[in-house]
């Protein structure tokens, strides 16, 4: 019996270290660095289709990526000044309200004056004086295009928008991506799982690196298994596609301008498939595709395990579009 213990123990040791080393060994990596981030959400409870936000008047938290601070407004959107007020919209005032998902929002972008809605409203101050120019930037991690819809709806229009955009990538058309609420620390959870949403041992687990290549283990031989929740590949557009259209018909519901911004992260069948859609729903967009093809992957990428857009990719999306408003709703040159 003491034998039977003996060698229970030592293969328990071995397990233990084995662990212990594989963990030193994923942080020596950084390949889960892109995961690690505060506590910076909130419920949302105006609206349904809105499970989370970010919390208002956040200071230097630490937001995904090894070297990503976040500030928030006091409307809880990334802002260069934590805190910042508004009020309402002044004479000479054009505002512009930005949805989107974490590349909207920056994700992996060290600094909010990198990020193309920052860039954007940089770029249109100082090409043009007839307006003065305010870019909110609404962007969300995980969001669909469900639950920006909801956004134009439920909060910017608060901040009295003269053009409202959507900016999405192709996996906002799945719409389970979004995660279902916030624990009562403000991470965004689901409902379903082994451990309850408000597990300390949950929570414990997050500061686990190897938990998070376990995780993407699992994903990519559960996506294997089943293609179906993907939008990849589809010979149709998915249903989530209404809500583009619902974006539109709240904007005119409103009397604004609008368009939809598709960032270059499409599949090339994909957004033939959509344009050609757009265009026959008559629904204003700009195609930024072609930004993709002026950088390498290497430039491309924020860093080698995490595939959004660098703060380079950030800069030109923001010229771009700045080029689109400047010619196509404020009129200029």
């Amino acid at each position: 019996m003491n034998r039977f213990f003996k060698k229970v123990l030592f293969v328990v040791y071995l397990l233990v270290v084995t662990l212990v080393l594989l963990e030193l060994g994923v942080r020596v990596w950084g390949y889960s660095e892109h995961y690690i981030y505060d506590p910076i959400y909130m419920p949302f409870d105006e609206a349904e289709d809105i499970p989370y936000v970010h919390k208002p008047n956040l200071a230097g938290v630490h937001a995904r990526g090894p070297s990503v601070v976040v500030n928030t407004d006091s409307l809880g959107l990334r802002s260069e000044t934590a805190g910042a007020r508004y009020g309402p919209k002044e004479e000479g005032e054009y505002r512009i309200a930005v949805t989107g998902d974490s590349v909207t929002f920056g994700e992996g972008v060290e600094r909010a004056e990198d990020t193309f809605c920052q860039v954007l409203e940089d770029v249109l101050n100082r090409r043009q004086d007839t307006v003065r120019v305010r870019v909110f930037n609404y962007g969300v991690s995980a969001y669909s295009v469900r639950e920006m819809a909801a956004s134009l709806q439920y909060r910017m229009l608060d901040v009295e928008p003269d053009l409202v955009l959507m900016a999405i990538i192709q996996p906002d058309f799945d719409l389970s991506r979004t995660p279902d609420t916030v624990d009562q620390w403000g991470y965004y959870s689901t409902q379903s799982g082994f451990l309850p949403m408000n597990s300390v041992v949950k929570r414990s687990l997050r500061e686990v690196r190897l938990m998070y290549v376990v995780r993407d283990v699992y994903r990519q031989l559960k996506t294997r298994q089943d293609a179906s929740g993907s939008v990849s590949g589809v010979s149709l557009l998915p249903d989530s596609y209404r809500y583009v259209v619902q974006f539109k018909e709240t904007a005119r519901e409103h009397d604004l301008s609008y368009s939809i911004v598709l960032l270059p992260l499409f599949e090339e069948d994909f957004l033939e498939m959509l344009t050609g859609r757009l265009t026959e729903d008559g629904i204003s967009f700009v195609d930024l595709a072609p930004v993709r093809d002026e950088f390498t992957l290497e430039e491309f990428q924020v860093s080698k395990f995490d595939a959004h857009p660098s703060a380079a990719v950030h800069r030109r999306i923001g010229e771009v579009l700045a080029e689109y408003v400047l010619q196509e709703q404020l009129g200029s040159d």
